[in-house]
């Protein structure tokens, strides 16, 4: 954690924004902040104490990770039972670990699931899934969008169902393979999908940023209808409001939308802008990136000799709209798996005492 805010930094921000982060790592630890109590740290998530491996000490590797809901639950990607099988668990804080799925496909080298999207009452899951899962070390960069009830009587298997989707225009079924992201608290989903280009080109698709014609589509589930909003993909929201991101171009710049059909504002790469995880509220812009320059600066360990070191980043908040930021934590591994959800004060997880943003 800083000792300090930074030198032009503002720790007043943290006060306004009410929002939670996980951070898993491939050793099967997941730990959570509550951005207004940011000194107080990181804390082992509650889950994991629950999870059914937790007595033996063999936790098993994360892979990815969605953000948190209203409650704190989260949903992991981990290896299953057998050769080349993956899971998605529900952790939850105080109910045991469930499986929602299980499938062909290794976790990490097959690339089976893309970054998932809880909505903020935990009801539905979204992501995007490999085409065949039997096909080995293929890239995710088209797919299935898969929605799943967690709500609804179980399928067949013991496991949560499928929701019915409405179909893109023309009945091409893929969409790219990016994290999905909720607004409008969990009833709408946005989704990066190919435009008429990257669907002519659907023999040899390329990966999502290099799409000639990306664009985002609003699928409203309540009333199965699905429209383009805009170009772009990588959309980054956090369920509750309206307000999101897209980035624009193989070199990532971002564009925020307070709401879908307003105006695109250019994101400025200030104060090490890197990757967001996640936008509270209509404003408020977690992401990492690089640490603020009286930081002293850091490089990974345990390193791949194909890769080298690599380092170390910045966890920080930002306010989209003063522009003012805070660093939330340092010394963040970049191989390290980072979401964020909107925080409610009495979920039972967090101590509860922040207040809505402005």
């Amino acid at each position: 954690m800083p000792e300090r805010a930074w030198e032009g930094e503002s720790p007043e921000l943290a006060d306004r924004v009410t929002a939670r982060v996980l951070i898993a790592t491939n050793a099967g630890s997941v730990s959570v902040m509550d951005v207004p109590n940011w000194r107080q740290g990181l804390r082992t998530h509650p889950a994991m104490r629950l999870a059914p491996e937790a007595v033996q000490g063999r936790l098993p590797a994360i892979w990815e990770l969605s953000n948190p809901d209203h409650q704190g639950a989260f949903v992991a990607l981990v290896p299953d039972e057998g050769d080349r099988r993956h899971a998605l668990r529900l952790m939850h804080p105080s109910r045991p670990m469930r499986v929602l799925r299980r499938q062909a496909g290794e976790p990490l080298w097959d690339r089976a699931v893309s970054g998932m999207a809880l909505s903020p009452d935990g009801r539905f899951l979204a992501m995007v899934v490999q085409p065949d899962p039997t096909v080995r070390y293929r890239p995710l960069n088209l797919g299935r969008l898969v929605v799943l009830d967690l709500e609804a009587p179980l399928d067949a298997n013991g496991l949560a169902p499928q929701v019915d989707l409405p179909p893109a225009d023309g009945r091409y079924p893929f969409v790219l393979g990016q994290r999905p992201a909720w607004i409008h608290g969990g009833r709408q989903l946005l989704v990066a999908a190919p435009g008429p280009q990257g669907r002519a080109a659907q023999g040899s698709p390329v990966a999502p940023a290099m799409q000639a014609d990306p664009r985002i589509e609003l699928i409203d589930l309540n009333h199965q209808t699905r429209r383009v909003l805009t170009e772009g993909h990588s959309p980054v929201a956090s369920g509750e409001g309206s307000g999101f991101l897209v980035a624009r171009g193989s070199g990532v710049q971002w564009s925020w939308l307070e709401a879908p059909g307003a105006v695109a504002q250019a994101v400025p790469r200030r104060h090490g802008l890197g990757t967001p995880i996640g936008l509270i509220g209509h404003r408020f812009l977690l992401f990492t990136g690089a640490p603020h320059p009286q930081s002293p600066r850091e490089l990974t360990t345990n390193n791949s000799p194909l890769v080298g070191p690599k380092s170390m980043l910045a966890l920080k908040v930002m306010d989209l709209r003063s522009e003012a930021v805070l660093t939330l934590l340092e010394g963040i591994d970049p191989r390290t798996r980072l979401t964020a959800g909107s925080l409610r004060p009495t979920d039972g997880v967090g101590p509860g005492t922040s207040r809505p943003p402005a």
